[in-house]
């Protein structure tokens, strides 16, 4: 009788400390996509390439753009694919901690006699922007352009993707000057006024029409979007949105953090005025800014884990120490891990909890007990009334 007390008292010591292990864990950031996650990946633009002097400002000449490529092999860069990009921004997805993306712009057909061989020997991938109006007329600013056939030749090739850069709205008026962008500016090419919501319609019928060519000759569906100039407003991001793009990328520079979204894709562009070095000296420094980012990453998370019930509350350290509140509301998502990787199966328990004065610590909660059993994660996402995100993992099993 003893010695079955000894045994009984023996496994209920032993499942409190699993159960407190559990809970201990579930507090703790993601190890697989947060840890050994990338803090941060840096999107590489590029224009023509080659030596046309009718714009030499974006020009890259083949032995640069060879020797950029080497840095970045040779610095333990992994160039990922726009899906790896997107399931990163989404918050969902894992990439190697010194990642870039590259994309290139309006399609000069230097990208298929210059950049895609070196592209494909290098055993690296871009995403392509096409003017499609300057491809159907062969040329941009006295430069060629690249035709269907090319275009095709590389987007089977699966090196080169395809994005819109517009059907015929890279342009500016007032003879061409900075602040008159077509996305922009409430008129038409040939000086007609429009209002805002005819501007918003102009362009849903642009960039529509310039998913379906593309479509049409390559046999290949595109959801990327690059904005022009870089050059948005209220109304052109709703037409992008509403023409069903779902990434879209600006000029402005910097890196893009894990879970950040995929709107206005921050990006560098290089070109002859940036050496490999100075491309690798950026590269080090965004990586460096995004790290410590991360670390004083302002959302707090605390979890509470236990076999038929998980709660969460989430907070901002910023909100706890002054009058000004900064976070504007909390989401919550559950994913299931499903062959290593994580995929969303809804929204948990109250999803959406608004912060106010009164309620600085929002907090949510769900009854577990009908899961099935397996690994599961809750994603937190705090939202800032700049509009800002900032994202949290927290881990159970069930």
């Amino acid at each position: 009788m003893c010695f079955s007390k000894k045994i009984f008292i023996f496994v209920f010591l032993l499942s409190l400390i699993v159960v407190v292990t559990d809970d201990a864990l579930a507090t703790q950031p993601t190890k697989f996509y947060e840890s050994s996650n990338a803090k941060g990946i840096t999107v590489i633009n590029y224009h023509s390439f080659g030596d046309y002097q009718e714009i030499a400002n974006i020009n890259i000449s083949q032995k640069l753009f060879r020797e950029q490529l080497m840095m970045l092999k040779e610095n333990g860069y992994t160039v990922i694919s726009e899906l790896q990009l997107i399931a990163y921004l989404q918050g969902h997805g894992r990439i190697p901690e010194k990642s870039v993306f590259l994309t290139i712009d309006d399609g000069y057909e230097s990208v298929y006699t210059i950049a895609y061989p070196i592209l494909k020997e290098m055993g690296m991938q871009a995403t392509l922007f096409v003017i499609v109006k300057d491809m159907e007329t062969g040329s941009r600013k006295g430069v060629p352009m690249l035709n269907w056939p090319q275009l095709k030749e590389m987007a089977d090739s699966n090196v080169i993707h395809l994005g819109s850069h517009t059907y015929d709205l890279h342009w500016r008026g007032n003879n061409d000057s900075p602040k008159y962008e077509a996305m922009i500016l409430n008129q038409t090419k040939d000086g007609q006024p429009l209002t805002n919501e005819l501007r918003q319609q102009m362009i849903v019928e642009d960039i529509t029409k310039a998913r379906m060519l593309i479509e049409q000759y390559t046999g290949k569906k595109t959801s990327s979007f690059a904005y022009p100039y870089g050059a948005y407003d209220t109304f052109a991001e709703r037409a992008i949105k509403q023409a069903g793009y779902l990434i879209d990328y600006s000029t402005e520079e910097g890196y893009n953090t894990f879970g950040s979204g995929t709107v206005h894709i921050k990006r560098i562009d290089s070109s002859n005025r940036v050496s490999a070095e100075t491309l690798k000296k950026i590269l080090e420094k965004q990586q460096i800014l995004a790290e410590q980012q991360y670390k004083n990453r302002d959302i707090q998370v605390e979890a509470h884990v236990s076999p038929t019930n998980v709660a969460i509350k989430a907070w901002l350290k910023s909100d706890m120490n002054t009058k000004v509140l900064q976070a504007k509301e909390a989401r919550f998502e559950l994913y299931k891990t499903v062959k290593g990787e994580r995929q969303l199966q809804r929204n948990f328990g109250r999803y959406c909890v608004l912060s106010s004065e009164s309620l600085r610590v929002m907090t949510t909660e769900e009854n577990i007990e009908a899961y099935e059993a397996g690994s599961y994660s809750i994603k937190t996402i705090i939202v800032k009334k700049d509009g800002s995100k900032e994202v949290y993992w927290v881990n159970f099993k069930r």
